[in-house]
């Protein structure tokens, strides 16, 4: 009985990873740009090694912690509504065309990188 409490928190975590990771949604617009160094913390996370930047998407970290939750008790992770939204943000993580799950990106600079992703979504 307990897991029927799962499809309303994958649909509460597909939806608001839908409305917030969008690159043109207003939630987003409106996040701080933070960077240090070769690390970018909002609005995504971004790391510059050897000239490449690595994006680590939503559903690659979702990915890392819901299944480590199974096997390890990490607190708030063990409630089946938590899993529901990791499970929903995975979801809309893999749903999103191809073209934006790109992982790693040749020599551009952050900078560049949000200004394409503008470009991207408004073709």
């Amino acid at each position: 009985m307990e897991y029927l409490s799962l499809i309303p928190a994958t649909a509460l975590g597909y939806l608001t990873f839908r409305v917030t990771t969008h690159p043109t949604s207003r939630i987003r617009r409106k996040l701080p740009h933070l960077k240090t160094g070769r690390i970018q913390f909002l609005p995504v996370l971004r790391f510059k090694v050897f000239g490449r930047v690595i994006h680590l998407h939503h559903w690659i970290s979702f990915s890392i912690v819901l299944g480590l939750s199974f096997f390890i008790s990490l607190g708030v992770v063990d409630y089946i509504v938590t899993k529901g939204i990791l499970l929903g943000g995975i979801i809309h993580g893999l749903t999103v065309p191809k073209a934006n799950r790109r992982i790693i990106y040749k020599n551009y600079s952050l900078e560049k990188l949000i200004t394409l992703e503008k470009n991207i979504s408004r073709d």
